[in-house]
């Protein structure tokens, strides 16, 4: 489980708007994605918002000043981007802006990665059973 309660409000803005961005660099929004983006946008505080200039604009992640929010913020967006099995390599570019600014070892990026990944294929499975038990 990721640990929100411990960021910043802009730091929370600035997620949240990261990860709408991830959401839409595939030009496509698929159900596992909305729901993790709503699931997101609630643990943060339904007021946070997330401005225009915060998900199309150049990515600056200084914001993110402390190993735990950096963590979080990889950790997140990974997630976003493996949550629909097609980590598309527009997803891609946008993480690799952020990881080269986190200053991170290759190994500890695979590290974060690897359970992103994971939680990715959790919340799709989720998902899915919450399809599949509706419909009945």
């Amino acid at each position: 489980m990721i640990v929100f309660d411990k960021l910043s409000l802009r730091q929370k803005t600035v997620l949240l708007a990261l990860a709408k961005r991830m959401m839409i660099a595939d030009a496509k929004v698929v159900v596992e994605e909305d729901a993790l983006f709503s699931m997101l946008h609630a643990e943060l505080g339904a007021s946070v918002s997330t401005p225009t200039q915060d998900v199309f604009g150049e990515i600056d992640v200084s914001v993110f000043d402390d190993t735990h929010s950096r963590i979080v913020l990889i950790l997140t967006l990974a997630t976003m981007a493996f949550v629909d099995d097609n980590f598309h390599p527009n997803e891609s570019s946008v993480l690799m802006q952020v990881t080269e600014q986190v200053n991170f070892s290759a190994s500890d990026i695979a590290r974060v990665m690897d359970i992103a990944e994971r939680q990715g294929r959790l919340v799709k499975d989720a998902e899915e059973l919450f399809q599949r038990m509706s419909n009945r």
